[in-house]
């Protein structure tokens, strides 16, 4: 059945033809985005689309190497102190403002003490649990503002130098002062206003290689080389974001010079993608997952049988090798192969529809006449809710659709465009879902964020709660030797696997097409890594 639905899918896509829209000139770079961003504004920004767009408008303090360690951006160097409590950072002088002001210390105070007010409504804010003050500064009830801290979390020293204070030494802080999460935003442009609908959100202004033009929903966002930039002016005169949802028109786009770069194409278009002249493939290995998931707390998910039947229900190596043409690791849980924190011996549950269906009768299920489950009078059935415009999810979802309706459980697929899909997801209007999720390179930021219950109100919108899982991650936050950190890590991937929160499907590969007449590109191993090279790109005339 698998085979029949990927050839209705791959038929379908190769049969639709769109109109060129023209060649790109080699200076003025054109990205071809699935979906639109929703803010420019990386304090609030929420999801993968944003992300990716704000990361050439903002620098942050640090940015990640190919073997994903950190080194200076913003920050010109950094000492620790002997007790990890205390990081000193001190700044690059003359950076500028695309506005021409100057960027200092404040600006960095300024950003971060942002992502810790409980008015502002970010989704960063638990990454930064460890500085001094943070249960007051933070709490939902009479906050304290900085000044009335008896030690100041964030101290400006002088314009070109900051100090944080840690309560607890953190193994992941360097790892959350980096981008597209950390970028650091304007004090003068900022301080007193609603960070949460600002006009700076739509119109940013940063220090980054790429300066804001212009903003048109649903169709572009335009940028322009920072001709004062402080690693040096960009090889690109601009940067045009198309926002185009349909898989097939992007690939289109791509092929006919309309668009020079694009992510996500359909893999099985890969091999003579490969082989096409002018266009070259790059890949890289991701810390984003794919995922079917539900809401913890809502009939039949809240019963563990019912979770743990989903899971065997669904044949993932054959989606790994009939959807993703074997571009993809398949998952056990929050961590990707490639991190220090996974643990080969959690296994992921095995493709058996008879244990699945056994779990679902010892629940109280019983077959219908139609064919669909039945307890106390209720069917089994439910919405899944997914992205539109990610081929590669769309198909997923078909496929998980069918392998429920051979265990009696009704799923009806919703499509739905990207900023809709995200509000819903952030607000939990959802029963079930299928998504590809970012990830962090280090673990802390994500898995403290999806599956500690007290952030129902945050990234954990599946409402999961599970008293040990809090304790092994509050655990792993709490120190900085990594040993201590991955035994942690390990027993927390045990439990969660046990209670079948989602079923973890894969860790798919980055790939990207791009034309050979550009160089530069670096696809560094995390989510979007790739676009941190745009500062890098040349246009080699070919």
């Amino acid at each position: 059945m698998i085979h029949a639905i990927m050839l209705a899918i791959v038929v379908a896509a190769l049969s639709l033809s769109g109109p060129a829209r023209g060649l790109a000139a080699g200076k003025d770079f054109v990205i071809g985005l699935s979906g639109d961003a929703t803010s420019l504004n990386p304090v609030i920004a929420t999801d993968s689309m944003s992300y990716i767009v704000e990361w050439p408008v903002f620098d942050s303090l640090l940015e990640l190497d190919q073997r994903l360690t950190v080194r200076p951006l913003l920050a010109e160097s950094w000492e620790m102190s002997k007790d990890g409590l205390t990081y000193t950072f001190r700044l690059k002088k003359g950076v500028k403002w695309h506005d021409g002001k100057p960027f200092t210390a404040r600006d960095v105070a300024f950003t971060f003490y942002s992502v810790l007010d409980p008015k502002v409504t970010t989704p960063h804010r638990a990454y930064f649990d460890a500085l001094v003050g943070f249960p007051e500064l933070t709490a939902k009830e009479n906050p304290k503002r900085p000044e009335e801290l008896a030690v100041r979390p964030i101290e400006v020293v002088d314009d070109h130098t900051v100090r944080f204070r840690l309560r607890y030494p953190s193994g992941s802080f360097l790892a959350v002062l980096v981008n597209p999460r950390a970028g650091i935003v304007p004090e003068h442009l900022l301080k007193g206003a609603d960070l949460n609908t600002a006009e700076f959100n739509r119109k940013p202004v940063g220090t980054g290689p790429f300066k804001f033009v212009e903003w048109r929903r649903g169709d572009r966002i335009v940028m322009e080389a920072n001709e004062q930039y402080h690693g040096g002016r960009p090889g690109l005169n601009r940067l045009i974001f198309r926002i185009i949802p349909d898989g097939v028109v992007l690939l289109q786009e791509l092929r006919a010079g309309g668009v020079d770069f694009m992510e996500n194409p359909p893999l099985t278009e890969v091999a003579r993608l490969k082989q096409t002249a002018g266009l070259k493939v790059l890949v890289a290995d991701n810390t984003s997952y794919t995922y079917f998931g539900w809401r913890q707390d809502l009939a039949p998910f809240n019963d563990v049988r019912v979770r743990r039947a989903l899971n065997h229900a669904i044949d993932v190596p054959s989606i790994v090798k009939e959807v993703l043409q074997g571009y993809a690791a398949i998952a056990n849980g929050q961590f990707p192969p490639g991190s220090w924190a996974y643990d080969a011996s959690v296994k992921p549950y095995a493709y058996d529809p008879s244990r699945a269906k056994a779990l679902l009768a010892e629940a109280g299920f019983q077959p219908g006449q139609d064919g669909v489950l039945v307890k106390d009078g209720k069917r089994v059935s439910f919405s899944i809710r997914h992205d539109q415009a990610n081929q590669t999810v769309k198909d997923t979802a078909v496929i998980v659709q069918e392998y429920l309706k051979r265990i009696g459980v009704e799923a009806v697929l919703e499509p739905l465009d990207w900023p809709t899909f995200v509000k819903k997801l952030f607000a939990s209007e959802f029963e079930g879902i299928v998504v590809n999720w970012t990830n962090h390179h280090d673990p802390d930021p994500f898995a403290y964020t999806i599956w500690h219950s007290s952030q129902w109100k945050g990234r954990n919108f599946a409402h999961y709660k599970n008293p040990r899982v809090d304790e092994l991650l509050e655990q792993a936050r709490r120190t900085a030797v990594v040993n201590e950190r991955k035994k942690a890590y390990g027993e927390f991937s045990k439990v969660l696997m046990e209670d079948a929160p989602y079923v973890f499907l894969y860790f798919p590969q980055q790939v990207y097409v791009t034309r050979q007449s550009y160089d530069g590109f670096v696809p560094i191993p995390t989510f979007a890594g790739v676009y941190q090279s745009l500062k890098a790109v040349r246009w080699n005339g070919k």
